[in-house]
């Protein structure tokens, strides 16, 4: 099964919708190909929503119910990206697209979505999420995308296979130096 974003979008607003009449408080984080969608009106779909959130059961049982009305397959809305957190990213990283009753749904900023995919760095999974982030932040130099990498992962690497699209995409063919 493939959402659009229109699919997520009415999605989100049903969970908040839900969580909201079951007084369960929540903020809900997107992440990935579903917040690129959102941020960068990627026409791609997406077979998930990756968001961080909480693990309660008020909250799963939420999930379930909301999925369930649209027939949709268990693990529509996972945190199985919890590996990708930045431990550096801010309020500002984010924006609120949905807000009420105790419920807040934010999807990562462009500049965040992009450390996030250059980290995963899936090779052709992740290539034209990464090519659409960069021209969203207005990228123009492999300095300036590994200077917003660090930002968000200081002690990290990017993975191989997005160091050689961006490598490719602003110096050429080559290997790391």
């Amino acid at each position: 099964m493939l959402f659009s974003r229109e699919d997520v979008d009415e999605a989100l607003q049903a969970l908040v919708d839900e969580l909201g009449a079951a007084g369960v408080p929540a903020t809900i984080d997107v992440v990935g190909g579903a917040a690129v969608s959102l941020q960068v009106e990627r026409e791609a779909l997406t077979r998930d929503i990756d968001a961080f959130h909480p693990a309660t059961s008020g909250f799963t049982d939420a999930v379930a119910r909301v999925g369930g009305a649209r027939g949709w397959p268990e693990g529509w809305l996972n945190d199985a990206v919890t590996m990708y957190a930045s431990h550096y990213d801010t309020a500002d990283d984010w924006d609120v697209r949905i807000e009420g009753d105790g419920v807040v749904v934010r999807v990562a900023r462009a500049e965040l979505l992009l450390a996030m995919k250059l980290l995963a760095g899936r090779g052709r999974r992740d290539s034209g999420d990464i090519d659409r982030l960069l021209d969203a932040c207005g990228i123009t130099t492999l300095a300036a995308a590994q200077g917003v990498f660090d930002r968000y992962y200081p002690n990290e690497a990017i993975a191989d296979p997005a160091w050689r699209q961006l490598q490719e995409r602003f110096d050429g063919p080559g290997g790391r130096s």
